[in-house]
C-alpha cells in the first residue's frame, strides 16, 4: 500500500488523438484513481475513442474549448477556476504546455509537465536533423530551413513525393522554415517553461536532451517509465495464440518514414534472400506509400498491410508473432511498442536510438540494431534463433519497467513539488 495522503490532482489531457502517449496517460489514470483524487480536463473536440476509454475508468472530467498552434493544444482554463482552487497539483500529461502561464495567473498551484516528445526543443517535434541523425544542437532559423530541405530530399528519394514536388518544396522551405520557426518561438516562450515547476521524462534519454537543450535552471526532472498495462488486459497468457509455420514479424508503427517502415521492408528482403521463411505484417500502412515501396523491392507477397486496428486485434496478432520490430530513425522518447511485445512474451528488435535502448533488455527481451537494414536483418535473424522463453521475457520486462514502481515514483515526485 502507498503511504501518501490522497492528493487532489488536476490533469490536462487534450485527447485529440489516441496515440501511445494518450494510452500511457490512460494507464496512469487507471493506476491513480484509487490512490489520489483525480479530475481531468479534456478538449471538447477530443477523439471519441479517447473519451470512451476515459469514461470506462469512471473518472470525473470536463470538456473545454481547445485550439492548436503548431500542433500544441491551447485549452481554455478560465472555465475551470473552481477545479484549479480544488487542486493540490496540476499535471500536464502530454503537450498541453500553453496552459501553464494561464493557470499561474489564476492560482499559484504547482505544475508538473510530462515530457513525452520534443516540442519544447524542436519546431517539428522530431529532434531529427533531416532524417540523418539526432539533433543535439539547439534549433536556429538557418538550421530549420536546411533540416526541412534535407527531409524533403529524403522523402523524394523514398518515392513518397515526386522529384518535381521535392524541388518545389526545397524552394518553399525557404519561406515555410522561417514561418514555422518564429511561430514556434512565439508559442514555446520562456514564460511557458518558467511557469512549470517540475518535469517528468519518459526515459533517461529524454531527460538528458532536455537538460542539455532547454534552460530548465535547476528545475527537477524525474524519469518515470510508462506503465504499459494495456497488453496484460488483452493477452493474459504468454503462450502464442496460434503457432504458425512461418516466422511472423510484426511492425506496428505506421507509415511515417521516421518510424522506418522502409527499413523493415529492406530487412525483410535480405531475410527472404537468405532463405528465411518469414511474413511481415505492417499495421497502419494499408493504402500508404509503404505498399508501393514494397512492390519496388519485390517483397509484397510476403507482406500483410493492415490499417489501424483495435487493441485486441493488435495484441492477438502480436501474441502469434516470432518478433516485433521498431526500426525508428527518429529518437523515440520511450518506445511503447517493444514493451507491449515483451508484456505478451515476444522479443523485440529495435534501433539503438533515443529511449529505445531503455525499453528492452538487450539479449534478453530484445536486441538493439543500428539504423541500417543490414544490421536490422541480422538482429531479426538472431532473435529467431535465440528461442527465449516467453514467460521469462514477460517477467524480465515487468521487473525492469514495472507499473507499480512507475506509479510510486510519479506520486512521490508530485509530493516533492
Amino acid at each position: 500500500m502507498l503511504r501518501f495522503a490522497p492528493m487532489n490532482i488536476l490533469a490536462f489531457a487534450h485527447g485529440l488523438f489516441l496515440g501511445g502517449a494518450q494510452v500511457s496517460t490512460l494507464e496512469f489514470f487507471e493506476l491513480l484513481k484509487n490512490e489520489a483524487n483525480l479530475r481531468v480536463m479534456v478538449c471538447e473536440n477530443a477523439e471519441k475513442e479517447f473519451l470512451a476509454q476515459l469514461q470506462r475508468l469512471n473518472i470525473e472530467y470536463k470538456l473545454v474549448p481547445c485550439s492548436t498552434t503548431l500542433g500544441i493544444p491551447d485549452m481554455n482554463v478560465s472555465l475551470i477556476e473552481d477545479w484549479l482552487k480544488w487542486s493540490n497539483i496540476v499535471w500536464i500529461t502530454d503537450i498541453e504546455f500553453s496552459i501553464a502561464p494561464k493557470v499561474k495567473r489564476i492560482r499559484r498551484v504547482p505544475i508538473v509537465a510530462h515530457l513525452r516528445s520534443y516540442p519544447l526543443l524542436c519546431p517539428w517535434w522530431g529532434l531529427l536533423y533531416g532524417m540523418r541523425g539526432v539533433c543535439y544542437v539547439g534549433c536556429s532559423l538557418s538550421r530549420i530551413i536546411r533540416c526541412k530541405q534535407v527531409f524533403n530530399k529524403e522523402l523524394s528519394r523514398l518515392g513518397i513525393i515526386g522529384s518535381f514536388k521535392g524541388s518545389v518544396y526545397q524552394v518553399l522551405d525557404l519561406v515555410k522554415g522561417p514561418i514555422d520557426y518564429f511561430n514556434w518561438r512565439r508559442v514555446v516562450s520562456g514564460n511557458m517553461v518558467d511557469s512549470i515547476d517540475g518535469f517528468i521524462a519518459v526515459s533517461n534519454f529524454v531527460k538528458r536532451v532536455h537538460e542539455a537543450l532547454m534552460p530548465v535552471e535547476g528545475k527537477p526532472i524525474e524519469v518515470v517509465y510508462n506503465p504499459v498495462t494495456y497488453p496484460l488486459k488483452y493477452v493474459r497468457s504468454a503462450e502464442p495464440r496460434e503457432k504458425l509455420e512461418e516466422n511472423l514479424i510484426v511492425y506496428a508503427s505506421g507509415s511515417n518514414p521516421v518510424k522506418g517502415p522502409h527499413l523493415a521492408l529492406q530487412a525483410l528482403k535480405l531475410l527472404l534472400n537468405e532463405g528465411v521463411n518469414a511474413k511481415l505484417i505492417m499495421f497502419g500502412c494499408r493504402g500508404s506509400w509503404v505498399e508501393e515501396y514494397a512492390r519496388k523491392l519485390g517483397v509484397e507477397r510476403s507482406v500483410i498491410f493492415a490499417g489501424r486496428e483495435s487493441f485486441a486485434r493488435l495484441y492477438e496478432t502480436t501474441s502469434s508473432a516470432s518478433v516485433v520490430v521498431m526500426p525508428s530513425i527518429w529518437p523515440e522518447p520511450f518506445g511503447r511498442i517493444p514493451v507491449e511485445a515483451n508484456r505478451i512474451g515476444v522479443m523485440a528488435v529495435v534501433t539503438n536510438v533515443g529511449g529505445l535502448p531503455e525499453a528492452v533488455v538487450d539479449g534478453e527481451t530484445g536486441l538493439l540494431a543500428e539504423v541500417h537494414s543490414v544490421d536490422l536483418a541480422k538482429k531479426i535473424r538472431l532473435s529467431l534463433e535465440l528461442g527465449r522463453s516467453r514467460k521469462q521475457i514477460r517477467e524480465t520486462s515487468l521487473s525492469v519497467i514495472n507499473p507499480t514502481k512507475s506509479l510510486h515514483t510519479l506520486l512521490r515526485f508530485f509530493e516533492t513539488i
